[in-house]
């Protein structure tokens, strides 16, 4: 196949284009930079609220409209609603500042600007850092970085794309001015979407972002530098000479959980690195928990860029915000006898959907649908109950295991939870704030709360006799045979008192049989302990949560 000939993407997301209307800037640093004053202005939560929210076209005199015009008009639904909650507040005032903080080290009318296509952005590429930790022709990268990461069908791409369509996407400039220096001819890419290969082959992902470029501005970079045998360092030196000649602005990467884990993966992050750090592009990865091993070495990497951190996007819990969301969708009954949302009817829903949104919408639909091909024209939950065992039907195991947190099930959808050790060690590397916006939120904490114990468990273990080694493994061992870590300190270090003992036995074997540990023997071992190491009976007795509070009796 010809490489010139090479088929378009389907899916590249295009926005608005429009010629550059300047705007006086109250912040000082915004000043004089074309690339910020060409920008919308910055929008107010109430603003953002308002373009954010998509509703269907909705006359109650369409109930009247035959069952097969109404199902067309229900099918509206899946893409048009669109109801912001706090996280979009979150992710669009990120975006906000990443745009103009990105373009404070990338001013075109900056001598900079024109010298580092002089120098050449491979050598940029190349080059180490100065005492200032500028790039080699001394400009410092004012970019950051950003990270939203939640279960598939949550709404990740779509929260970012309809965040992103805010701001046009590309403005183009013609006459601008500033100290004699003149931008002239320029077309600025404000944001661009790039979803990653599933062959997870950096070659594959820049030719995408070449298609991408020429779909949007008519360009023919594909034919220009996709060439036969072209390696895939060439490849990205060019792609990152065409981010830096047309200033964009922020470079979301979709999907990023298909980058392939190892050393190709491994060099993709590299490149974002240094596309990030020397050019000073703003980066957006958008994806799965898989991408979680991606991320860290990346964020731990980028040091030298101020980070946004990361949100983790989980499905709803059932609270407020899941109320206000399921009422405002419940506004769109193409039934002859549409039914107000009732407290049963909303708890059905969440334990069909558990908060999922693309399910919540699907469900929603599909339910109607049922009720007109049934000629029934009303929600029950019968029908709700009797549309989500079809519909959903391949999700069930998948429901199951979120219910029933069946730790052993949980592990065959490993897009469907993080592995808690590997999400807290990524959210420790994170130079930025992060948010865990969902139900996932509370597991975070109780995750916290597991590893704190952990600790003191190990601790205990130690106290007894046992050296680190051996105490780290008997405590993941017991803590392993437990479904999950019992809310009572005295039970588990019971149970550690015990297997020690056992252990201890299991090597005298001429001594007379043990007896249970109980609470009286748990208790005789840490009074001789605190009598040998003539320390605080008290204080012993307070590591392991035995001892009362004073209050504990009292209203």
């Amino acid at each position: 196949m010809n490489e010139n000939n090479h088929k378009k993407p389907t899916t590249v997301l295009m926005g608005r284009q429009e010629v550059a209307k300047y705007k006086a800037q109250k912040v000082v640093n915004y000043k004089h930079n074309p690339l910020i004053e060409a920008l919308p202005v910055i929008y107010t939560q109430q603003q953002v609220v308002k373009y954010l929210t998509s509703v269907p076209n909705f006359n109650t005199e369409e109930l009247n409209e035959s069952a097969e015009l109404r199902i067309h008009l229900i099918q509206q639904i899946k893409h048009v609603f669109m109801q912001p909650l706090p996280i979009h507040l979150e992710i669009q005032s990120k975006v906000s500042l990443m745009l103009r903080a990105g373009y404070q080290g990338r001013n075109p009318v900056s001598p900079l600007y024109a010298r580092q296509f002089a120098v050449g952005i491979h050598n940029i590429l190349k080059g180490d850092y100065d005492d200032e930790k500028g790039n080699i022709i001394g400009n410092r990268s004012t970019a950051s970085s950003f990270a939203l990461i939640g279960i598939s069908g949550i709404g990740k791409s779509t929260a970012i794309e309809k965040i992103l369509l805010l701001y046009p996407q590309v403005i183009i400039h013609s006459e601008y001015e500033y100290n004699g220096l003149s931008i002239g001819y320029l077309k600025q890419i404000v944001w661009l979407v790039i979803e990653c290969p599933f062959n997870a082959s950096r070659g594959t992902l820049c030719k995408n972002f070449f298609e991408a470029v020429d779909n949007i501005l008519g360009t023919s970079y594909y034919q220009k530098f996709v060439k036969p045998r072209m390696n895939e360092s060439d490849l990205i030196d060019k792609m990152a000479h065409v981010a830096a000649l047309h200033c964009i602005g922020v470079l979301v990467f979709d999907e990023v959980q298909r980058m392939q884990k190892g050393l190709e993966g491994q060099q993709t992050m590299n490149f974002f690195v240094e596309l990030h750090n020397k050019l000073g592009v703003p980066l957006i990865f958008v994806g799965t928990y898989k991408a979680v091993d991606l991320f860290t070495p990346l964020l731990a990497n980028a040091r030298r860029a101020s980070g946004m951190g990361a949100e983790f996007f989980d499905r709803m819990e059932k609270d407020k915000k899941w109320d206000y969301f399921l009422t405002q969708l419940w506004k769109f009954q193409w039934l002859k006898e549409p039914i107000p949302l009732t407290k049963e009817i909303n708890e059905l829903f969440y334990q069909e959907t558990l908060g999922i949104t693309d399910l919540v919408i699907n469900l929603f639909m599909q339910a109607q649908y049922l009720a007109i091909s049934l000629g029934k024209e009303k929600l029950t939950e019968a029908l709700i109950k009797n549309a989500a065992k079809k519909n959903l039907k391949l999700l069930q195991p998948m429901l199951t295991a979120l219910k029933t947190s069946d730790y052993e099930k949980l592990k065959k959808f490993d897009d469907l939870k993080p592995d808690w050790l590997d999400v807290n060690s990524f959210i420790k590397s994170l130079p930025g704030k992060v948010k865990i916006e969902g139900a996932i939120s509370k597991e975070h904490e109780k995750a916290i709360l597991g590893a704190k114990e952990f600790v003191q468990y190990v601790g205990f273990a130690q106290s007894l006799g046992l050296s680190k080694k051996e105490a780290v493994e008997l405590v993941s061992q017991l803590l392993e045979e437990e479904a999950e870590v019992p809310s009572d300190s005295l039970v588990i270090n019971k149970k550690i008192a015990e297997k020690i003992l056992n252990i201890s036995n299991d090597a005298k074997k001429n001594q007379r049989k043990r007896k249970d540990v109980t609470s009286k023997n748990l208790l005789h071992v840490i009074g001789l302990k605190a009598l040998n190491e003539k320390k605080s009976l008290v204080e012993e007795l307070n590591k392991v949560n035995v001892i009362a509070p004073f209050n504990e009796f009292l209203n």
